[in-house]
């Protein structure tokens, strides 16, 4: 059992330093304002929700819908309707600028977006909350990339994580393709403050 196992940790090991090898990054800007076109809109924006639809890498779709203050991001061509789409994070949150496409042979098979959320003080503490009394957490987003799958692989408290933009690099390169949809996303790294999550 015990060289069983050892072999299972060399394989794993060989299989992770193989996606590092293929691994590369891309980047992407993401601008609702100015590279992106909103196509739908409420009557009511305070309180009611939007849609946008921009470009990403090499001219990929990428959806944004915003609604109660929280947002969803999806990509390609049926972007609208994939898994990501009604995939958002808890805390009222906003996103990033900067898109990372993680490529594997020049193709992309995952992405990687930072989102800031807002932790009221009576869950994060109020030791750590700002003047405003909130907790400005910041979560990294590792999105699978792939006509019918893609979705949310998994989560990385960038304000708890060490080295958090490696660990959702790595993360993505292992875990992008095989990633079945049906499995709720992972906390990587520990923490989860950022997502409003309390021990």
């Amino acid at each position: 059992m015990l060289k069983n196992f050892q072999f299972l940790i060399v394989a794993m090991t060989g299989i992770f330093m193989c996606s590092q090898a293929w691994a590369e990054s891309v980047y992407s800007t993401l601008d609702l304002n100015e590279t992106c076109k909103l196509q739908e809109v409420t009557s009511d924006r305070a309180e009611g929700s939007a849609v946008w639809m921009c470009q990403g890498y090499n001219g990929i779709p990428v959806y944004v819908a915003e609604g109660d203050l929280r947002f969803f991001v999806s990509f390609g061509d049926m972007a609208r309707d994939e898994p990501a789409a009604t995939q958002g994070l808890s805390p009222w949150n906003r996103l990033g600028t900067t898109i990372e496409w993680v490529l594997e042979g020049g193709e992309p098979v995952a992405t990687i977006l930072r989102w800031h959320t807002d932790i009221p003080a009576d869950v994060a503490g109020a030791e750590k909350a700002d003047a405003d009394g909130f907790y400005r957490g910041q979560v990294l987003v590792i999105t699978q990339l792939g006509q019918g799958k893609t979705c949310h692989i998994g989560y990385v408290d960038a304000r708890a994580a060490k080295d958090a933009n490696k660990l959702a690099r790595d993360a993505a390169g292992l875990l992008a393709g095989i990633w079945d949809c049906t499995s709720q996303p992972k906390l990587l790294g520990g923490g989860g403050l950022s997502l409003g999550l309390t021990e």
